[in-house]
């Protein structure tokens, strides 16, 4: 990296101060020209995995997620034997993963809490009924394993990683099974595929809003990349349903907000999230 530009040597030499100054000087917009309010390119690729029920992979700028669905047959919970099992997990490229720099056990952390995160999103929109992925009661359940692969973590993974599953779902297809009545196993028709049913009118999707406290009042970074993230003050997440009902709010540490700044932030994430919903519905 040349240091020649003075601008590229403040930042090099304190990111955080970079950034505070460019805000505090550039009038709605952010070091890489976007706008505040504005959106990096999405990318869309779906049901590309060869042995999986469903997939997608996703692109928000340089941020890259691949989401793979697939199922494995087990014995239900004896606290509810109609109930299938879901198990979430999110991991980042190995390369940040294991990062000699001092972060990793934050950042396995991050990992467990946006894994969480999820599943907890799934449960309570009420995206995927539990009993619909049971085969027989009391005999024969489906475990839905959702995995995140990040290839590429460029900053917003918790919007990607929904929108990611939000695609993947579309696409989800399961082999039909019947349980033998004399040996009660299972037989899967691998050829005779049906698709997983979920809850296609909650499509539950993330606003990330980074927050910084410049020279005039908080400012706020739709879409932030890793750079925006690190430095920001703090981080608000916004999950919203189909008709603008929020699912999910976090916010991570930083000064209290007052009820008017996070009816603000509400807005931008509203009309975020409008926008996402019309690339999404295009993939119909």
């Amino acid at each position: 990296m040349s240091l020649d530009n003075h601008e590229e040597l403040q930042k090099f030499i304190d990111l955080s101060e970079h950034y505070r100054t460019y805000l505090d000087e550039h009038d709605n917009s952010r070091p890489d020209g976007r706008s505040f309010s504005q959106m990096r390119p999405v990318q869309i690729l779906d049901n590309f995995l060869q042995h999986s029920y469903g997939s997608s992979m996703i692109r928000f700028g340089n941020t890259t997620v691949i989401c793979s669905i697939t199922g494995q047959l087990t014995k239900p919970s004896l606290k509810s034997l109609r109930s299938g099992f879901i198990q979430t997990v999110v991991l980042l490229p190995r390369t940040q993963a294991w990062s000699t720099y001092g972060r990793r056990q934050q950042i396995i952390n991050e990992n467990l809490t946006l894994s969480q995160n999820l599943l907890d999103i799934i449960y309570k929109s009420k995206l995927i009924n539990l009993e619909d992925l049971c085969i027989e009661e009391g005999k024969w359940v489906w475990c839905l394993q959702i995995d995140f692969q990040c290839l590429n973590n460029d900053g917003n993974l918790f919007d990607s990683c929904l929108f990611a599953l939000n695609v993947a779902l579309r696409h989800t297809s399961f082999p039909t099974v019947k349980v033998d009545p004399d040996t009660q196993k299972p037989l899967v028709y691998t050829k005779d595929l049906q698709n997983l049913e979920y809850n296609k009118e909650q499509q539950p999707l993330c606003c990330t809003i980074a927050v910084y406290d410049s020279a005039q009042e908080y400012q706020y970074l739709i879409d932030p990349t890793l750079e925006e993230e690190t430095i920001a003050k703090s981080l608000l997440h916004y999950v919203l349903l189909k008709n603008d009902q929020i699912c999910l709010i976090h916010k991570t540490s930083g000064a209290p907000f007052s009820p008017e700044k996070f009816h603000h932030c509400y807005s931008l994430a509203r009309d975020y999230i409008l926008q996402l919903r019309s690339k999404l519905n295009q993939q119909n």
